[in-house]
C-alpha cells in the first residue's frame, strides 16, 4: 500500500505540473502580502478553512477542463500563501470533490501541489467525496485515505481521523455510508455513523492535551442553532460527548446558501463556514468565501475572508477562552 502511494505521488505531482502550465495563464501574480494575523506577536495557531471546493472531472460531454474549479481553488491557495505569517494547517472541510472520482482527486491533488503552502493539511470528507450513488461507501472512503496518503503521508484506515498540529488536537468526523445500505439512493449518501466512531470521538477528546482548545471538523452540521435542521446522524450522542469539555469549537460546511455563522450551544462553539465553490442557487452563494482562525493563548478569533477577491468579510467573532 505504501509503495502504491508513492508512486502515485508520483504520477500526481506530474500531472500537478501540467495543471500548474494551465493555471499560469488564467491566475494573476500573487500580491507579495496579502492578509495579516490581528495579533501576530502572540499568534499560537493560524488554520484557513475551505468548504465545499467540489473539485470536478472532465466534461466529457463538452469536452472541456473544470476551470471554474480550477480559478476558484487556486486564487484562494493563492491569497493563504502570501500571508504575512505562515498558515500552519489548511483544512478541506468536506466535499472536496464532486463525485469522489479519481480524476478529481488528481486535479485537486495537482492543484494543491503547486499552490499548497500551508504547512500542513487536514481533509474532511463530505457526502460528495462518499460518491453520492457511484460507488459503495467502503470503495470511496479508501480511494479518499488513498490519495491523501500521496499527498501528504497522512494514515487513515476510516472517514474519521485525529491528528495533533502545532499542539492542537483536530478531529475529523464523517458519515461512513448510506444508512439502507443501498448506494443507489443518493438520499441516503451520509447516514451511517458507526458505534466504533462514537467511541474513537469519545476516547479522542479524553486524550486530547488539556487546556488547549480542541478542534472539530465535520461536514454537515451537528448543533441545533442554524436555521436549517440538524441533518447529520447521531448529532445528539456527539454533541453530548463535545459538552464534557471547555474549549471545543466545531466547525462544518456543506450548506452553500449560508454565510458564515456562530452558535454557543452548552458551551460548545459552532461555526458555519460559508462555500469556496459556487453553485449559483441560495440568497449567499458566493465564490471564494471561508474562514480564517487564528489562535492565542486566551482567545480564538475567527474571521470570514473571500479569499478569491482577496477581502475579508464583515462577520468577525472573537471567543475568550475558559482558563
Amino acid at each position: 500500500m505504501a509503495i502504491l502511494a508513492f508512486l502515485n505521488g508520483i504520477f500526481l505531482r506530474i500531472v500537478g505540473l501540467l495543471l500548474s502550465l494551465i493555471m499560469v495563464w488564467t491566475v494573476p501574480p500573487s500580491r507579495a502580502v496579502t492578509f495579516e494575523a490581528k495579533d501576530p506577536d502572540n499568534l499560537r495557531l493560524q488554520v484557513s478553512v475551505f468548504a465545499d471546493i467540489h473539485m470536478q472531472g472532465f466534461f466529457w460531454s463538452q469536452f472541456r477542463l473544470p476551470m471554474q474549479s480550477f480559478d476558484q481553488l487556486t486564487r484562494s491557495l493563492r491569497d493563504i500563501s502570501g500571508a504575512a505569517q505562515p498558515i500552519d494547517a489548511l483544512v478541506l472541510l468536506g466535499d472536496n470533490t464532486m463525485n469522489g472520482q479519481s480524476l478529481e482527486y488528481i486535479w485537486l491533488y495537482g492543484l494543491l501541489s503547486r499552490y499548497n503552502r500551508a504547512r500542513e493539511t487536514f481533509v474532511v470528507m463530505g457526502n460528495h467525496d462518499l460518491s453520492l450513488n457511484t460507488m459503495a461507501p467502503r470503495t470511496a472512503i479508501d480511494r479518499h485515505n488513498f490519495f491523501w496518503q500521496s499527498y501528504d503521508g497522512t494514515r487513515a484506515t476510516e472517514a474519521y481521523y485525529s491528528r495533533v498540529i502545532g499542539g492542537y488536537t483536530f478531529i475529523a468526523l464523517a458519515g461512513e455510508g448510506p444508512a439502507d445500505g443501498n448506494v443507489t439512493n443518493p438520499s441516503a449518501d451520509e447516514r451511517i455513523i458507526s458505534d466504533e466512531q462514537i467511541a474513537w470521538l469519545a476516547q479522542t477528546m479524553e486524550n486530547a492535551p488539556e487546556g488547549k482548545p480542541i478542534f472539530v471538523f465535520v461536514h454537515q452540521h451537528v448543533n441545533t442553532g442554524f436555521p436549517l435542521p440538524e441533518f447529520f446522524p447521531r448529532a445528539a450522542e456527539i454533541r453530548e460527548i463535545l459538552e464534557q469539555y471547555d474549549n471545543v469549537f466545531v466547525f462544518n460546511g456543506h450548506w452553500h446558501s449560508l454565510p458564515m455563522l456562530y452558535s454557543l450551544e452548552n458551551g460548545v462553539h459552532y461555526v458555519n463556514a460559508p462555500t469556496i465553490h459556487s453553485h449559483g442557487y441560495g440568497e449567499h452563494d458566493i465564490a471564494g468565501e471561508g474562514l480564517q482562525l487564528e489562535v492565542y493563548d486566551d482567545r480564538v478569533i475567527i474571521r470570514g475572508r473571500n479569499f478569491m477577491a482577496g477581502e475579508w468579510m464583515d462577520e468577525y467573532f472573537v471567543v475568550e477562552l475558559v482558563q
